[in-house]
């Protein structure tokens, strides 16, 4: 039987890293990761070249098999969106947010919890890899503290487990509404593989 490693584009920076050490560390899940940035992660995907992405939510609408597929995110409450712009501790990840193709261009001011990144993949994609996926993401979040010791960000001089603290990484019902007001076509998001 032929085991298929999914092929996962995701941006390489702060806010992210609890998300790659799930991936790279979760017991029941093996994956090619494709550390990109933002726009990379959007055409890798819809050029097929990754069977899942991390991809701004303003993107979604124009990749026509994207789904998202989690429930998680990288969001902000509206009062942490301006301390994330202000306080990303490199410049370099705060261009992420601000940039033309960024997770934040052309969004609304947030009055509302809102998405700025989520993880898409095609309708077809077998429910048991998104349910392992999922699982790897959580066994992450789970160990923030530990994923970041095993980064360079460990070394630098700010306090980067307080600042993974302040992200609001769940997908929640709030921010699916958010997304609907924001995408005029509606929200495209994949069926729970256990519902209930």
């Amino acid at each position: 039987m032929m085991v298929i490693v999914p092929r996962i584009a995701a941006v390489s920076y702060l806010d992210t890293i609890p998300f790659l050490y799930g991936v790279r560390h979760g017991s029941d899940f093996r994956a090619e990761l494709l550390l990109c940035d933002f726009p990379t992660s959007v055409s890798k995907f819809a050029a097929r070249e990754a069977d899942i992405a991390l991809v701004p939510a303003h993107a979604v609408p124009t990749l026509a098999e994207a789904r998202i597929v989690t429930e998680y995110c990288i969001g902000a409450l509206p009062e942490q969106v301006a301390f994330l712009l202000e306080n990303e501790p490199e410049a370099d990840a705060c261009r992420l947010f601000t940039g033309a193709d960024a997770p934040l261009a052309g969004l609304p001011a947030a009055k509302k919890p809102f998405p700025y990144a989520v993880w898409v993949a095609r309708p077809e994609t077998d429910p048991d890899l998104l349910e392992a996926f999922e699982a790897a993401l959580t066994f992450g979040l789970e160990r923030c503290y530990e994923a970041v010791l095993e980064t360079e960000y460990a070394r630098k001089p700010y306090d980067a487990y307080g600042h993974l603290a302040r992200i609001d990484y769940i997908f929640d019902n709030q921010k699916h509404k958010a997304l609907e007001k924001f995408w005029p076509s509606g929200l495209k998001v994949a069926p729970r593989v256990n519902p209930g």
